[in-house]
């Protein structure tokens, strides 16, 4: 009998991982240029954006007591390993950049600020069983 994923979140996001990590490490690679200047950052914050969301739901944090610390502990690891992601990519004849950082960056922020609102907005289980009696 098969086994059944648990979370089928965690293999998306382990998958995306290993996309990411392969994409931005592989040597020499060149992204065509297109409308926008410097597209490569748009990627970047992008492919970390949904990363991050895809981290966040993948269970692997958990703080059921304190969801903004899971948001905080999320942003932190993601913030790490987007550092980890630009400066290897010199060990694979890629260049680490400052402004890629950035604009990885600046997708985890987004999604971590996106989430503590959507969380804001959702009524609290004690409020929707008060509302029900």
């Amino acid at each position: 009998m098969a086994a059944r994923i648990q979370n089928p979140v965690r293999v998306v996001w382990l998958v995306c991982t290993i996309a990411l990590l392969v994409a931005t490490h592989w040597p020499r690679l060149v992204l065509p240029g297109g409308p926008i200047m410097r597209m490569d950052l748009v990627i970047h914050f992008f492919v970390f954006s949904v990363w991050t969301l895809l981290f966040y739901h993948s269970g692997l944090i958990a703080a059921k007591q304190c969801p903004i610390r899971r948001v905080v502990w999320t942003a932190m690891i993601a913030i790490g390993f987007a550092c980890f992601d630009e400066l290897t990519q010199p060990m694979f004849s890629r260049s680490a950049d400052v402004t890629d950082l950035g604009a990885d960056i600046g997708g985890v922020i987004v999604v971590c600020v996106a989430i503590v609102v959507v969380r804001s907005m959702m009524p609290t289980h004690q409020n929707a069983r008060s509302e029900e009696s």
